[in-house]
């Protein structure tokens, strides 16, 4: 059932075509959301983070979670001020979440005292190793085109203009298609997680 608020956000970003199936369930409703606002919710989350690839995930997972938030969005709010609430708010957290983080190490502890952890014990040597080789397994797995995107944002530390250029593709393109790789790989990583259960 299509919502009146879902409505008026179809109108806002002259997607009307797609008014018969309901908005979260909509690929191509997220994918324009995410094509006309993505520079715009960017701009947003480097106003928070100091390194660009912050600001950059930063974005991306704005745009993870605006499918689930997207039905709460009060209707007489413009889109792109609702999405930049979100995004804002989504930084704020993170930022947060990150000085938690960062003060509940080392709090009133004397360092002397705290063991070294840079080291892992051969346990935990195990298990990354072996989370590794699944993340590899399910990367190889994936299509070319999405495989090819990671491989040189993750294991070839490219920034995504790099990307745009070394795949003659234009950048918001390249952008999508590192989004939806890293859906596709989540999504698998999960079912093989389930799958050893």
């Amino acid at each position: 059932m299509v919502t009146r608020s879902t409505l008026m956000f179809m109108e806002e970003t002259a997607f009307g075509a797609a008014r018969n199936q309901p908005l979260p369930a909509c690929p191509e409703v997220l994918s324009t959301i995410y094509t006309d606002h993505y520079c715009h919710v960017l701009r947003v989350c480097r106003r928070f983070f100091r390194q660009p690839q912050d600001a950059e995930d930063a974005a991306a997972e704005v745009f993870l979670k605006l499918h689930r938030v997207l039905e709460t969005r009060d209707e007489t709010v413009p889109f792109r001020p609702w999405v930049s609430q979100v995004a804002g708010r989504h930084c704020i957290d993170t930022l947060r979440r990150r000085k938690r983080e960062k003060g509940s190490c080392a709090d009133g502890a004397d360092l002397g005292e705290v063991p070294d952890c840079s080291t892992l014990s051969p346990l935990s040597q195990i298990l990354r190793r072996e989370e590794r080789l699944e993340v590899r397994k399910q990367l190889i797995r994936l299509p070319e085109k999405y495989k090819v995107p990671l491989v040189l944002r993750y294991y070839k530390q490219m920034s995504y203009s790099e990307i745009a250029r070394a795949l003659k593709r234009r950048l918001p393109a390249v952008r999508m298609m590192i989004f939806r790789a890293k859906e596709q790989l989540r999504r698998n990583l999960r079912r093989a997680q389930s799958g050893k259960n």
